[in-house]
């Protein structure tokens, strides 16, 4: 049965905390790679990225333990990731892979929706082995993007080709990419917009060694009906996940996100 961590983190200086938790509760011996959302080399403090605190907290905790993890991120810019490793130090720590600047490869998905992917070399070899690290935020065309939704951070850029029945290519996608493990930066949430967010003080983390139940918890966190969200039901469905499997330890403590007017309309029609 998949557990799912929720912890109350008031700021980043204890974050630390959590993420020695989370090692005590799920470990990190299936996993070699970290995977942030970079979405772009914004302020860590805007709610639009995965905040390098949480990193630096996770690369230190692996070590303390005799774990080395490398950083891998595409971001939306081809040196977007290699931007935000600079600037967040994240280089003094870890490898960190640009994935925008690796070499491709096409990959057959053979899924309902999603057929074929071009995905980076490095991130072949990540795929069922990375933690993966996730902003909680939402998202013009899923309502939310968290653990789910971040492995669109493995593909070719541009991949506008995702939207036309997104809900679908991502459980697709899920199938061939699946982290063993998932930590939610909720600590400032991205609010209104996935880009130009808005930062909510939700003061939250959460961990999960199954990213489907995660991504529940954390719909359920940001004020929203995770049955309502098509592509967290459709993963549950396809695979055979039930609210009553998820064993939650810690308070739900719900803080109220919501789209934009102009990215409710925007998501219909993009």
């Amino acid at each position: 049965m998949p557990k799912v961590l929720i912890g109350s983190v008031e700021n980043y200086r204890k974050v630390g905390n959590f993420i020695e938790r989370t090692y005590d509760v799920f470990g990190f011996e299936k996993c070699s790679y970290l995977k942030p959302n970079f979405l772009k080399a914004a302020d860590p403090e805007s709610g639009c990225i995965t905040h390098p605190e949480v990193i630096k907290a996770i690369l230190t905790c692996a070590k303390d333990h005799g774990h080395e993890l490398t950083v891998v991120e595409g971001g939306f810019g081809k040196y977007t990731a290699k931007k935000c490793f600079e600037s967040f130090g994240l280089y003094d720590l870890a490898r960190c892979v640009n994935l925008n600047e690796d070499d491709f490869v096409e990959v057959d998905i053979n899924g309902k929706a999603l057929k074929k992917v071009k995905m980076a070399k490095t991130a072949l070899d990540a795929r069922n082995r990375y933690i993966s690290v996730p902003k909680m935020k939402v998202h013009h065309k899923t309502i939310v993007t968290l653990g789910i939704k971040n492995n669109m951070g493995f593909l070719k850029k541009p991949a506008i080709y995702m939207h036309p029945r997104i809900s679908q290519k991502l459980v697709d996608l899920l199938k061939y990419t699946k982290p063993p493990l998932t930590i939610v930066d909720g600590v400032i949430g991205g609010n209104k917009d996935e880009s130009r967010t808005i930062p909510l003080n939700h003061g939250v983390m959460v961990a999960s060694d199954n990213v489907i139940a995660c991504d529940f918890v954390c719909a359920k966190l940001m004020g929203f009906n995770p049955r309502k969200i098509k592509h967290i039901r459709l993963a549950m469905e396809s695979f055979g996940i039930s609210e009553d499997d998820i064993r939650i330890e810690g308070d739900l403590s719900v803080k109220r996100y919501s789209l934009s007017l102009f990215n409710r309309l925007f998501g219909r029609f993009i």
